[in-house]
């Protein structure tokens, strides 16, 4: 495979695909620059990128 990986879901290996557990909250270091794989055990770089959004409404009775 050894190609660039993009995912919404978890960090993909670009080795061998494998989605990465992300139970823990260092994944959403944007500080984070590489990872060993759960699967292949191969390190590869990871670049963490993190959105944050807002709704908001009025108050009713307000």
């Amino acid at each position: 495979m050894s190609q660039d990986t993009y995912s919404t879901d978890a960090p993909e290996c670009p080795y061998c695909g494998y989605k990465q557990s992300h139970d823990g909250g260092y994944l959403y270091d944007e500080d984070l620059t590489e990872i060993d794989c759960g699967s292949c055990d191969r390190t590869f770089n990871v670049e963490v990128y993190v959105s944050t959004s807002w709704t908001c409404r009025p108050r009713h009775g307000a």
